[in-house]
């Protein structure tokens, strides 16, 4: 699956970063401190899913105010920036418009057909 995630680089307290990472992933403490220390996707969402992207950067900068760096991956397994993710939101936020306006024209249409 096509994921988008956080790495975790650094931090002064694990207890603080499982804190953060908690709020946003139901995965176990251990399982995100095994994730933490092998250098794995500490948390990960669906790269399509426009409310886990936003999730992805809201995690991300919650983690950066509390001191500790991460590095957010992509689809492709390559690091972006926040800037970069921020672009993916914006995208995705525009494709959802220009959906739901076709699916309205669409929906608009067929109502002057039952006439």
């Amino acid at each position: 699956m096509d994921t988008i995630g956080l790495k975790v680089i650094s931090y002064n307290s694990i207890a603080k970063v499982i804190s953060i990472l908690r709020k946003y992933t139901n995965a176990s403490m251990a399982d995100i401190k095994s994730a933490i220390e092998q250098g794995n996707l500490a948390y990960e969402q669906s790269y399509f899913d426009h409310s886990g992207v936003r999730k992805v950067r809201k995690c991300y900068d919650e983690l950066a105010k509390a001191g500790i760096t991460c590095e957010i991956y992509d689809e492709l397994d390559e690091v972006i920036s926040r800037e970069i993710l921020s672009n993916l939101i914006n995208s995705q936020r525009y494709t959802e418009m220009e959906v739901r306006a076709q699916v309205d024209a669409e929906v608009g249409d067929d109502e002057d057909d039952d006439i």
